[in-house]
């Protein structure tokens, strides 16, 4: 009887004021704790009550997931457990001057809620993240137009981690990543891609200099590595299918210059690789492939929805069996994505990019500059907050 007593006072002497019209409801903090209580409500809903003694506020909102009248059909998708209270809690609260305000349920960082407790994924971290893609890609060469091209582009696994310690380290891994292009048709592939950046606090160089008030200037030198292995080229041409197979390659690399969390930067990457190549009609070679690019990637905001990029790269594979002297492959590249959406919280994104590449290491392809450009979607299959 007195707990049912004290129920009828909280709800009947204080009613839960209504939002003015437009105006947003504020969320519970989802790193502060939170109290249940049973049967708060007129009709009997138990509600999430959290209370700030600086505001002398308490805000409540269902523990559940409610329908358009307002009537609880489910439980709270990823919410944190809370502690049961009596239902005097709330009487107390009020006697005290303490005002109750309609609030969004908690949510995990990355999520948010509705006005009826549902929970959606706000933040995306796409650097951790299986996808599959299509896009339009013409291509001109030569003086021709290829405007049907279609694309397909695939990963099984990117992922990148921040090792935080004094001198922070970045290690992406990507796994299986590749795509295929029809009309004409050809395909890339890499198995696994390794590459790992580091901020090294201790100046390589330090610079003093007296014109005027003394002042330092530090030079670092940020250096890490760059590794491929298992790739793969296939190109349908008139003279005969080619393949090249890319068995591994190393870089050194320069971050010219980091993001706090090394997941964004500008570097230049230089070294050796070894591949082998071959023909229908004109049998097999394999090369030593020195080679060098100038890469940037860019995350442009915080929740992690821009991203963009761009690449210039040169090889020059030298033949050691099966052919003489040496070839030359040049490729620059520029892209920019962006989620638009997301289906049942997994991230769909648009991705532009634009490009162009000269090649001489496969007969049949043309010594022209080639210019391609592709616009698609991709539909990432899991991509988790980004790290805080």
């Amino acid at each position: 009887m007195a707990g049912a007593a004290a129920v009828f006072l909280c709800c009947t002497a204080w009613p839960a004021p209504a939002l003015a019209d437009g105006a947003a409801m504020p969320s519970m903090d989802p790193s502060r704790p939170v109290l249940c209580i049973d049967a708060a409500s007129p009709d009997g809903q138990r509600w999430r009550v959290q209370c700030d003694e600086n505001s002398k506020t308490c805000l409540w909102s269902p523990d559940g997931e409610v329908d358009r009248s307002g009537v609880v059909k489910r439980d709270l998708e990823r919410a944190r457990s809370c502690t049961p209270a009596p239902a005097s809690y709330l009487t107390e609260r009020k006697t005290g001057g303490y005002q109750l305000v309609r609030a969004l349920p908690d949510a995990p960082y990355g999520w948010e809620r509705d006005e009826r407790g549902r929970v959606y994924q706000v933040n995306f971290d796409l650097k951790r993240r299986l996808y599959l893609g299509a896009a339009w890609a013409p291509s001109r060469v030569a003086g021709e137009t290829e405007a049907g091209r279609t694309t397909f582009d695939f990963g099984l696994l990117v992922w990148e981690h921040l090792r935080r310690s004094r001198s922070p380290t970045r290690h992406r891994l990507r796994l299986v990543e590749g795509e295929a292009r029809l009309a004409p048709y050809s395909a890339s592939l890499v198995l696994a891609h390794y590459d790992v950046s580091r901020h090294y606090d201790n100046p390589l160089v330090r610079i003093t200099t007296f014109f005027g008030r003394p002042r330092r200037s530090d030079l670092t030198l940020h250096l890490g590595t760059w590794v491929e292995a298992g790739g793969l080229e296939l190109h349908g041409e008139d003279q005969g299918n080619a393949r090249l197979w890319k068995l591994a390659t190393g870089h050194l690399t320069i971050d010219l210059w980091q993001s706090a969390d090394l997941e964004s930067y500008a570097r230049a990457r230089a070294g050796v690789g070894f591949e082998g190549a071959s023909q229908d009609g004109l049998g097999d070679r394999s090369a030593v492939t020195p080679g060098g690019a100038l890469e940037s990637e860019l995350t442009l905001d915080k929740r992690g929805f821009h991203h963009l990029g761009a690449e210039i790269e040169h090889e020059r594979p030298r033949y050691i069996e099966g052919s003489e002297g040496t070839a030359e492959r040049t490729r620059a590249r520029v892209h920019y994505e962006v989620i638009v959406i997301a289906l049942n919280d997994q991230p769909l994104s648009l991705r532009l990019s634009a490009g162009a590449e000269k090649r001489d290491d496969i007969p049949g392809l043309a010594d022209r500059w080639a210019l391609t450009a592709q616009a698609g979607l991709r539909f990432s299959l899991w991509a988790p907050p980004r790290a805080q």
